[in-house]
């Protein structure tokens, strides 16, 4: 169990890693800020990573017993396959009661930090990488240029600064042969020590624009500071993210989908009020008459001109009916995804945790029909058997967001799917069915090629 979940988080925290490497590379990050993004990270996909764990190590120490033959002497001992499953289950349940706390209360705290520290990494500036022969603008107020980098001793050549911090234009430049660049002041303060070079300042005063005398200042060494602490990352607060549906515990998400559910009927019951009332005006005619033709009795009395301004206020009439129906079919579509996604994270923290119970009925049996131990076979059917699961799931909750189906359908329809396969192979394998026998599987396919075989000469004849 300890090597399986071991591999289940390496594998689950390559695939974090992949998907948010655009947003790390290039940052200048601490190591501490990696190792805490990674470890809340790791607590979120616990309970992913637990219910895989589960179904290969079954697989494995089933295996292990049926292929060394320890299963058959536990059963010619006189004791049951159930009684042999016992501490397993034990196990399982206590994995799945750990799962649904980390699912409840852990992960919402862990996906809330997650999405802090990847809002605040992309938010923070590249880290200060002066490359040759590119205009480095990411220091405010400032472009830098070199000619020329030696990596080993980080001296640089050709150097050109254009200072614009006084908000008129490209008014000083700073040239120098060579220098260096250090951090200082716990990485808030960027030096440059430059050498040999000369200052060029256009005095613009009073306005002058045109004749404007020009300053060139020779120096053997020269200091400058730059304030670079907004390359640094700022921590956000816990509220920008809090109000969204997965940082939420399932306390939260309850009272949420309550509130959400008595919004949308009194937007449902308001709205439909206001067309009733917007209709019945519109049938009394109230409206139209008011402003084309109060004076007239009967429309066939008005003429053309007369037709044709009351025929233009009812399109007018109809249009922003129309218009106004298909807004709120368009709002109460949002209402109703936006629903179904907290119904879905609602749901989630259940089926993730009877996850491990339903996937080791599914792993323990197979391990002890398949009867081979290692990370050979096992891997591969539990690999097959974890994939066909989470697809399933990912398909209900895609039908639940486009509303094909309801949200609690289809979060539980890998459970409804996999429950009697897991009965189905338990029971299989207390009657020391060898349904994965390839010799069965050799006699059933012969026997299916010899009676197609007789089918085909008597159709022949």
């Amino acid at each position: 169990m300890a090597l399986t979940f071991s591999i289940s988080m390496f594998v689950l925290l390559l695939e974090f890693l992949w998907r948010k490497i655009e947003s790390l590379i290039g940052k200048g990050l601490e190591i501490a800020t990696l190792a805490e993004l990674f470890a809340y990270a790791a607590a979120s996909i616990v309970p992913m990573a637990l219910p895989l764990s589960i179904l290969l190590a079954s697989i494995m120490t089933m295996g292990n017993f049926g292929e060394k033959y320890e299963l058959v002497a536990m059963k010619s001992a006189g004791i049951s396959l159930w009684r042999i499953y016992r501490p397993l289950i034990i196990l399982s349940l206590v994995l799945s009661v750990t799962a649904f706390y980390f699912s409840s209360y852990v992960i919402p705290n862990a996906e809330l930090k997650v999405k802090q520290i990847i809002g605040d990494i992309k938010d923070k500036k590249p880290a200060l990488n002066i490359r040759p022969n590119e205009f480095y603008n990411e220091i405010s107020s400032y472009v830098i240029r070199i000619n020329a980098k030696d990596n080993n001793t980080g001296k640089m050549y050709g150097i050109i600064i254009y200072n614009h911090s006084k908000d008129i234009g490209n008014v000083e430049v700073i040239k120098a042969d060579s220098g260096y660049m250090y951090s200082a002041e716990n990485n808030l303060t960027m030096v440059f020590k430059l050498y040999n070079g000369e200052v060029f300042t256009e005095n613009i005063t009073n306005g002058n624009y045109h004749n404007r005398p020009l300053t060139r200042i020779h120096f053997n060494q020269q200091t400058m500071r730059f304030d670079v602490s907004d390359f640094a990352m700022q921590k956000s607060d816990d509220d920008k993210y809090s109000d969204s549906y997965k940082t939420m515990n399932i306390s939260q998400l309850y009272r949420r989908i309550d509130s959400l559910q008595h919004a949308q009927n009194d937007q449902l019951s308001g709205y439909e009020k206001h067309l009733a009332k917007k209709l019945t005006i519109m049938c009394d005619g109230t409206t139209a008459q008011q402003q084309v033709s109060d004076f007239y009795k009967d429309f066939s009395e008005l003429d053309v001109q007369q037709r044709k301004q009351v025929e233009r206020v009812a399109g007018d009439m109809i249009q922003s009916l129309n218009e106004e129906y298909s807004s709120n079919i368009l709002m109460r579509e949002y209402d109703r995804q936006y629903l179904s996604r907290n119904k879905i994270e609602f749901y989630r923290k259940f089926t993730l945790s009877l996850a491990c119970i339903i996937l080791f009925f599914i792993g323990a049996p197979l391990g002890a029909i398949i009867r081979k131990g290692g990370l050979g076979m096992p891997v591969v059917v539990s690999i097959i058997a974890f994939v066909i699961y989470y697809a399933i799931g990912m398909l209900g909750e895609s039908a639940a967001k486009v509303g094909s189906l309801s949200p609690l359908v289809a979060m539980w329809l890998s459970s409804i799917i996999f429950f009697p396969l897991g009965l189905f192979f338990t029971l299989k394998a207390t009657s020391d069915s060898k349904i994965f026998s390839l010799e069965n599987w050799e006699k059933i396919f012969s026997k299916l090629f010899i009676s197609l075989k007789l089918r085909k000469n008597r159709i022949d004849q």
